[in-house]
C-alpha cells in the first residue's frame, strides 16, 4: 500500500510545480507587454471623423465662426438712395430768371429807369467809392447778383445726391440777402409811396422764390429704404 501511494503524491507535487511556473510566466509576460496606446479624445465642439480629430482649413475657420454662420449676410440693410430735388431746383431757377427779366423792365412806374441802368449805376458807384452807401445805389446789383447765384444753386440741385441741405443753406443765405436789399430799396427810394414798376415786382420775386426753394432743399429728408439681403434670392 505504501509503494502505491508514493507515485500519486509525486504526481500531485509535479502538477503544483507546473501551475506555479505557469502563473509566474503569465505574470512575467504581462509585465513585458507595452502599455496600450492612448485614446485621443477630441475637445468638445471640435469636428471628428470616426472618433479622430479632423483637420479644418483656415478658410473654413474664417468663413464659419464658433456661433455658426455669419447672420449679418442674411440681415436686411438700410440703403440711402441718391436723388435730385426738382421742386427746389425749379424755385431757384425761377428766381434767377426773375432777376434777369428785371434787367429789361422798369423798376418804377411811368417809364422809369430799367434794372440794367440801375445795376450799371450801382457798379460804377461801388467802383469809384462815391455815394456807394446811398439808398438805391448798391441794392439793384445785389438783387441781380443774388438771382444769378440762386440760378447756379438750382442747377446744382438737379445733381443726384443723398441730401441737398448744404446747398439749401447757401440758397437761404443768398435769398435773405436779396430780401434785405429789396426791402431797403423800397424804403430808401420812396418806392413804397409810389406804384411799383414791373421790374420791381420781378426783383421782389427773387428773394421769395429763393427762400422757398432753399427751405425745400433743407427740409427734404434723405430717401432711405430697407433692401433685402443678397443671399435671400439664392
Amino acid at each position: 500500500m505504501t509503494e502505491r501511494l508514493q507515485p500519486n503524491d509525486s504526481g500531485r507535487r509535479a502538477a503544483r510545480r507546473r501551475t506555479a511556473h505557469a502563473r509566474a510566466g503569465g505574470a512575467r509576460s504581462t509585465e513585458a507587454l507595452p502599455p496600450p496606446p492612448p485614446t485621443y479624445l477630441p475637445l468638445e465642439g471640435d469636428p471628428t471623423i470616426l472618433g479622430f480629430p479632423a483637420e479644418v482649413s483656415a478658410e473654413h475657420d474664417a468663413g464659419v465662426s464658433e456661433a455658426g454662420p455669419d447672420r449679418a449676410s442674411f440681415a436686411p440693410g438700410l440703403v440711402v438712395h441718391r436723388r435730385s430735388d426738382p421742386v427746389a431746383a425749379g424755385a431757384l431757377v425761377l428766381a434767377g430768371v426773375a432777376a434777369n427779366v428785371s434787367l429789361l423792365l422798369s423798376w418804377s412806374p411811368n417809364e422809369g429807369p430799367t434794372g440794367l441802368f440801375l445795376v450799371r449805376r450801382g457798379v460804377e458807384a461801388l467802383g469809384s467809392g462815391a455815394d456807394a452807401a446811398r439808398a438805391g445805389v448798391w441794392e439793384p446789383p445785389v438783387v441781380v447778383l443774388s438771382g444769378g447765384l440762386l440760378l447756379l444753386l438750382g442747377l446744382l440741385l438737379l445733381i443726384p445726391a443723398r441730401a441737398h441741405r448744404f446747398l439749401g443753406v447757401l440758397a437761404l443765405i443768398v435769398g435773405l440777402t436779396a430780401a434785405a436789399a429789396v426791402v431797403l430799396l423800397m424804403v430808401g427810394s420812396n418806392l413804397v409811396d409810389d406804384r411799383l414798376g414791373p421790374g420791381m415786382w420781378c426783383a421782389a420775386a427773387v428773394p421769395v422764390l429763393g427762400v422757398l426753394g432753399s427751405l425745400k432743399a433743407m427740409l427734404t429728408a434723405p430717401l432711405v429704404t430697407l433692401d433685402p439681403p443678397l443671399d435671400a434670392g439664392m
